[in-house]
């Protein structure tokens, strides 16, 4: 009995992670400039409506385009989703096949603390190839 309830919630918490988390991955994207241009948009209006970074976010947005393969993914999730980056990871990999892990030497373990810092950029990354932003809203 204990074990079924144990996988019973499991799954529930499954269901829940994936629920929360709005995935958008686009295949064969030449120009993903628009996108990008998109969200420093939007991480000005952040910035300009928490200029000190005061308040607590309540979303983490991510962007990233890998130019070798020429995917754009585009990733949402209320913070407290991300302060269980393991589940994320793990979730996005089962369900959609992709291994963050695998593709991007990213420290997951620093998203732990994500509640403590305020609305705005966190990370950003263009080396030519492939672009990363991350920002808290």
């Amino acid at each position: 009995m204990k074990k079924v309830f144990q996988i019973g919630l499991l799954s529930a918490l499954s269901v829940l992670l994936i629920s929360c988390i709005a995935l958008e991955i686009k295949e064969n994207v030449k120009n993903p400039n628009r996108y990008f241009r998109e969200a420093y948009r939007q991480i000005g209006r952040i910035h300009k409506r928490y200029p000190r970074r005061e308040g607590r976010p309540h979303s983490i947005h991510v962007l990233i385009y890998e130019g070798s393969h020429r995917k754009l993914f585009r990733v949402t999730a209320p913070v407290w989703v991300a302060n269980n980056y393991r589940e994320v990871v793990t979730a996005a990999k089962e369900h959609h096949g992709f291994d963050f892990e695998d593709e991007y030497d990213i420290e997951w373990r620093g998203l732990d603390d994500l509640k403590d810092i305020g609305p705005g950029l966190l990370f950003e990354l263009d080396d030519q190839k492939s672009k990363i932003l991350l920002w808290l809203e």
